[in-house]
């Protein structure tokens, strides 16, 4: 059972949410824009392990191509709603949808719950909920901090954890999503990590990020033009 909610946009015209028994938000208008047309994979789009991918929010026009994947799950870390066709793309291919809100770290004060922490990773250590996606709405910093703790119960060290981060969050790091991995705890949750096996779990190269190859050589460009003594403001 569904219950409509109504609302104008900003020219006027009345848009409507429908919230189901769940409490998902789900928006009747799917955006518009200059992306549309295009069939591509979301922005900041990247394997993590075989059978586990990292993105931003998807857009209507990403889930042609990840329906190939075969997603059995996907946690959105945002409360943005989904639209029409998100919905149509979770039933038609039947992907269990987990919504859990994941606090941005911006106040020192105010973080995520250890509690809501563990719920994410024990559904992303669960091989049954394979292949799964996690997003949030720039697939930079929730989705850093959550992949960077599964770093650590894979047994990376720090420092090839913060390179991952930096990577998919290039340019705009957090401080506070660095201390939040660096404060995270992998040995509460260690025995599911063993019984998964998730120490094993690799990536098999076959998903690079092309946004994030661009953004890198365009960091290599700025290294050079500043060892050249060029400078960029």
């Amino acid at each position: 059972m569904t219950y409509p909610l109504s609302k104008k946009n900003a020219n006027g015209v009345t848009e409507s949410n429908q919230v189901d028994k769940q409490g998902t938000r789900v928006s009747s208008v799917d955006p518009i824009g200059p992306d549309v047309g295009k069939s591509e994979l979301p922005e900041n789009f990247g394997e993590v392990v075989k059978g586990i991918y990292r993105s931003s929010f998807p857009q209507p026009w990403n889930l042609p191509p990840l329906e190939s994947l075969g997603l059995k799950t996907i946690i959105t870390l945002v409360e943005e709603p989904y639209t029409q066709s998100h919905m149509t793309f979770l039933k038609e291919n039947a992907v269990t949808h987990h919504r859990i809100a994941f606090i941005a770290n911006k106040d020192a004060a105010v973080r995520t719950p250890e509690s809501v922490l563990h719920r994410i990773i024990e559904i992303i250590l669960d091989k049954a909920n394979h292949p799964i996606l996690i997003h949030c709405n720039k697939g930079k910093h929730r989705t850093g901090c959550v992949t960077g703790c599964f770093r650590k119960l894979q047994g990376w060290n720090m420092q090839d954890i913060i390179n991952e981060y930096v990577h998919y969050s290039f340019p705009k790091q957090r401080p506070l999503d660095e201390a939040f991995i660096e404060a995270f705890d992998p040995s509460k949750l260690s025995h599911l990590a063993q019984l998964s096996g998730a120490k094993l779990w690799l990536p098999t190269g076959a998903y690079p990020s092309t946004r994030q190859e661009k953004e890198q050589e365009s960091s290599r460009r700025l290294v050079q033009l500043t060892c050249n003594g060029i400078r960029v403001s």
